[in-house]
Formats: structure tokens, sequence, C-alpha cells
């Protein structure tokens, strides 16, 4: 069944740097710069909180999600 999704402004631009790069694997820190800039390359936590919102509000299960993967410690990827 669809259903609309409200995403933040921050969450569409995590969005945006994830679905130029399909099943690639896209650093925290590439994200955290193009997202929040330069000097917030070692803010992970951010990373964490945004991607746990994302995932509830985009994946069918989100403690198993099969679009935005983490890679531990190296960073995210999105599987079309």
């Amino acid at each position: 069944r669809e259903r609309a999704v409200r995403l933040t402004p921050t969450e569409w631009r995590i969005l945006a740097v994830l679905l130029a790069h399909p099943g690639k694997l896209v650093t925290g820190r590439q994200i955290l710069q193009q997202v929040w800039g330069p000097g917030h390359e070692q803010k992970t936590n951010y990373l964490r909180v945004y991607f746990a919102g994302l995932r509830r509000k985009l994946e069918r299960d989100p403690a198993h999600p099969r679009h935005l993967l983490t890679e531990p410690g190296m960073g995210y990827r999105y599987e079309p």
C-alpha cells in the first residue's frame, strides 16, 4: 500500500548523495562533507541518527533494511 512519507531537507540531501551512486559504497565522511559541509567529517553520530530515521520511514522492515545499507566501518550503500 502506498503512503506519503515526509522527509526533512537533511534526509533528502543524504538520500540524494546515496542515489547519485546506486549500489556503490559512499563513505560516511563523503556524506557528512556533502550534507553538512567541511569540518563535520567526524560527526558520525549524525549519520546513525539520520539513517535510523530514514529506515523507519522508507524500509518495509527497518531492522532488516534492503535498500539503505550500512557497511560497518566503511560507509553506506543504496541498493535499488
